[in-house]
């Protein structure tokens, strides 16, 4: 077994809210997803450490406690208390950040996963340990007299069942979405893959929200298509700007999020929203709807899809129960005219037989209709409420008075702006460094920007790791202001 330093390098703030223990246990973590403490290194006795640190053994076991419920540490009587085996490897082994793309970062997102200890404000993902597990494995044990059906290639546009439960679902938010429209993908990001392909060509130029979604960006990169950027503000896209765009360019479409978008977490004013749609009708333009969040919307009933307020067919829709439901069952779908539905199928047709699996898509039906979904988000909604202010009050607590950022009233994600403090990908690094993963601001962008920007994600995390994250990510935006004042008047760094 691996043997810690003699002396371990834990420091604890008296005067801080937070409880020893957990201070404690946070610091531990910081060092296993680090790297410093790996597989099967060996921790101080409860007595030793307490006595190190100035504490009571009670605080001592109650932050081994708790790590040990999060399958961190293990104890064994007789032999001490070690850090699990290394069945995953540190932040410091994954060489994290070496590409600052869309598909290198999509790549670090996923990579985090693996780790143990981490504070993973980088993923805008649901929290698995909220998932409808056991109601959703009742509706596919419902399902077991349908085996024989169910387990063979099921209709490439989708299982009726479900393409008849999401109309139902989208009728509820006043959009009129006839069953046989409904085209059912694997996830969200194949519909979009598809939309682009049916409506461009290589070289063709696409509007594009700045910061967007960085799937799509890597969808334009791989499909060699042209981004359009516009600017957003606290209201949605710059419309001046906009129409200046359409006025000089023949773009093919713009891809908006305008439902808690991603990165920034905003939504679009009702003002706003009417004015592009109205927009859009006179100049012709397609707009592509992704409307992946709406539902997960924490202060006021979801708002109504661009789409029920278009009446030109200029608006093109699509969602997945990626967020809102779970991601493993990869079930996206795209709402389009029978036209271009069959420009749709005859792509989908030559790179797969059919969609997600019949049995996951017709239980999916199965737990809608039932009233499945809508108990699932009674019971997450308020959680993520709390998490997202356990977000927003960390940072108006920790964040230097120069950090800007969202305030989300829906979705998983938050954008935090700063000055260019660091060069691009040192925040994110050090961040990682530290046992907290974010996602870099570079990523969402196209254009290059005089500030530091990162998405903080708050759904996949507790509020307690929440608020450690943040407080570490301001430590560090500290430090560096403090570099940079010693080197220049406090003027120029603030």
């Amino acid at each position: 077994m691996l043997e810690p330093k003699p002396r371990p390098d834990l420091k604890l703030n008296r005067r801080h809210s937070q409880a020893l223990y957990r201070q404690i246990a946070e610091q531990i973590k910081t060092r296993i997803a680090s790297g410093e403490l790996p597989g099967g290194a060996r921790l101080p006795p409860i007595r030793a450490l307490a006595a190190e640190l100035g504490v009571t053994r009670l605080t001592v076991q109650n932050a081994y406690r708790e790590l040990q419920a999060e399958g961190l540490i293990e104890a064994t009587v007789g032999r001490g208390t070690f850090v699990g085996p290394e069945t995953h490897p540190s932040l410091l082994h994954l060489h994290l950040g070496e590409q600052l793309t869309p598909k290198g970062v999509l790549h670090d997102v996923h990579k985090v996963q693996q780790v143990r200890g981490v504070r993973n404000l980088a993923l805008a993902s649901p929290d698995p340990h909220l998932f409808p597990t056991e109601e959703f494995w009742a509706s596919l044990e419902a399902l077991h007299p349908q085996g024989s059906e169910l387990f063979q290639y099921g209709p490439l546009v989708g299982d009726p069942h479900l393409r008849l439960a999401i109309s139902e679902l989208l009728a509820q938010r006043g959009l009129e979405a006839p069953a046989e429209e409904v085209l059912i993908t694997v996830g969200g990001l194949q519909g979009l893959a598809l939309i682009a392909r049916v409506l461009c060509q290589p070289g063709d130029e696409v509007i594009i929200e700045q910061p967007t979604y960085l799937g799509f960006l890597n969808i334009l990169h791989t499909l060699k298509l042209r981004p359009l950027p516009v600017p957003l503000d606290e209201e949605g896209p710059s419309l001046p700007h906009l129409e200046a765009l359409l006025k000089k360019h023949r773009p093919r479409f713009y891809y908006t999020v305008p439902n808690f978008h991603n990165p920034t977490g905003i939504r679009f004013s009702p003002q706003r929203r009417q004015a592009l749609v109205e927009l859009a009708a006179r100049h012709g333009l397609t707009l592509v709807e992704d409307d992946t969040y709406a539902q997960l919307s924490y202060d006021a009933p979801p708002p109504a899809p661009l789409r029920a307020l278009d009446s030109s067919g200029n608006v093109l829709y699509l969602s997945s129960f990626s967020k809102v439901l779970m991601p493993g069952l990869r079930i996206g779908f795209v709402l389009a005219p029978p036209a271009l539905l069959e420009g749709l199928l005859a792509l989908h047709s030559a790179s797969d037989i059919c969609g997600p699996p019949l049995l996951l898509q017709r239980a999916t039906a199965r737990f809608i209709q039932q009233g499945g979904l809508e108990r699932h988000l009674r019971k997450v909604l308020p959680i993520y409420r709390e998490r997202r202010g356990a977000l927003l009050d960390a940072l108006r607590a920790h964040m230097p008075r120069v950090a800007r950022w969202t305030r989300p009233q829906g979705g998983f994600s938050c954008w935090l702006s700063l000055p260019a403090y660091f060069p691009p990908g040192a925040l994110y690094q050090a961040a990682l460094h530290r046992g907290v993963a974010l996602t870099p601001g570079e990523a969402f962008l196209t254009q290059t920007q005089d500030r530091t920007h990162m998405r903080l994600c708050f759904g996949y995390q507790g509020s307690e790791a929440l608020r450690e994250g943040v407080a570490q990510l301001a430590q560090l935006i500290q430090e560096q202001a403090t570099r940079l004042a010693q080197r220049a008047p406090i003027a120029e760094v603030l």
